[in-house]
């Protein structure tokens, strides 16, 4: 072998033991550091909401099975509460699942018109488990054509609208309301803000850990692209 091709072998596995260095020190530090809890905290919004004429409730994901994610399971619970305890007299489920997160994060970064995943919809499985619950079909409804948060609040809004409603209380997951909050800010909206309960402090082992980094990273990245386009 020539001398200037093995000095470019040596080069090359430097280059990738190093990469697996740094990178084995990174997942090692998110996992047992809380650098994951710490930007976790500069995503939560203090909860802040009055009696309005309707509850809006964002998606957060189901299975092609017809099963909702934990995300969508908790934001269905504290919406129902929300309506039995009287702050609302109207309840909407928002969001039709794009199941493959890479499509969902390329139908944010680009703004594109791709398919939903219609047969998977969030928002009408919630409000069928509403209903078994025991809130009226007439107290409740799915809107099933928003893809990502921007378009939950704007056809949120767009209900609002039609209907003469005038303030709505939003639930959604804790790390997820400082984008939704912008976006209703952004979007003019008279809307109060309920996040599920902020457990990300009590999420301290290495997986915990390493799954909160997933879902903040993935927050930062929205903020960052609702910035681009304008959303927020």
């Amino acid at each position: 072998m020539k001398k200037g091709v093995k000095k470019a072998v040596r080069f090359i596995v430097k280059g990738i033991v190093g990469f697996c260095v740094l990178f084995t020190v990174l997942i090692l530090a998110i996992a047992y550091t809380p650098v994951s809890n710490i930007l976790a905290k500069r995503l939560i919004v203090p909860e802040s909401f009055k009696r309005s004429d309707l509850i809006v409730v964002l998606g957060g994901g189901a299975y092609r099975s017809g099963v909702l994610g934990s995300s969508s399971n908790e934001r269905l619970i504290r919406g129902m509460l929300l309506f039995k305890k009287g702050f609302a007299s109207k309840l909407i489920f928002t969001g039709s699942t794009i199941t493959n997160p890479s499509r969902k994060l390329m139908h944010t970064a680009f703004a594109s018109g791709i398919t939903n995943d219609r047969k998977i919809s969030e928002a009408e499985i919630m409000n069928d488990t509403a209903r078994l619950l025991g809130i009226s079909d007439k107290d409740s409804l799915a809107e099933s054509l928003s893809s990502n948060t921007y378009e939950n609040i704007i056809n949120a809004k767009a209900y609002m609208e039609r209907g003469g409603l005038r303030s709505c209380i939003v639930v959604t997951s804790a790390t997820h309301m400082k984008r939704a909050s912008l976006v209703v800010k952004k979007a003019g909206l008279d809307c109060g803000f309920a996040p599920v309960a902020d457990y990300t402090p009590e999420r301290t082992s290495a997986l915990e850990r390493l799954n909160l980094f997933h879902e903040v990273m993935w927050e930062y990245a929205g903020l960052a692209l609702y910035r681009i386009h304008g959303y927020i």
